[in-house]
């Protein structure tokens, strides 16, 4: 990811936008959209994530991605990197990443209710995980560090060994 990842969702988009034809191109302003019957957004998102699954994927992953972008950069607001371990770029990647595999994996509602919420939760919640194991194995290792360093100084103490008994 370069600058920002606002600017790559959009660039991104961008890029496949052209390749799409007029029904695609309907189908996204749909889902993007306000739309004329109930649900319809919704229903324009699950068909575009089941185009996502029938591939090409190259030419839906950047949809996906423009679409459930405000809710998917809230959600990376609210993360919290621990430099220089987990720059927030990496969080950036992880979430992108996520969002694609519960599009790939996950069970679509009936007519795709609150599919964007859905999608965008379940990959907020893999990458929270996901950082609370790192943050659990970084303070392990810090853990360890500082017992070490204490295990060290005791045994360079001279009042360790002075009390050999002489």
């Amino acid at each position: 990811m370069s600058m920002s990842l606002t600017s790559d969702l959009r660039q991104g988009y961008r890029e496949v936008a052209l390749a799409l034809s007029d029904e695609q191109c309907r189908i996204v302003e749909r889902a993007r959209g306000r739309p004329r019957a109930p649900g319809g957004r919704d229903r324009a998102l699950a068909e575009i994530v089941a185009a996502y699954r029938t591939g090409p994927r190259e030419l839906w992953a950047p949809v996906i991605l423009d679409l459930v972008a405000p809710p998917l950069l809230e959600k990376l607001q609210r993360l919290t990197a621990r430099p220089p371990v987990l720059e927030i770029e990496d969080l950036s990647q992880q979430l992108v990443l996520q969002i694609l595999h519960a599009a790939a994996t996950m069970r679509i509602a009936r007519e795709g209710r609150h599919l964007r919420r859905e999608l965008v939760a379940r990959a907020s919640k893999a990458v929270s995980r996901q950082l609370a194991r790192e943050h659990r194995h970084l303070d392990w290792h810090y853990l360890l560090e500082v017992a070490e360093e204490t295990e060290e100084s005791l045994w360079s103490s001279e009042t360790y060994c002075s009390g050999a008994g002489n």
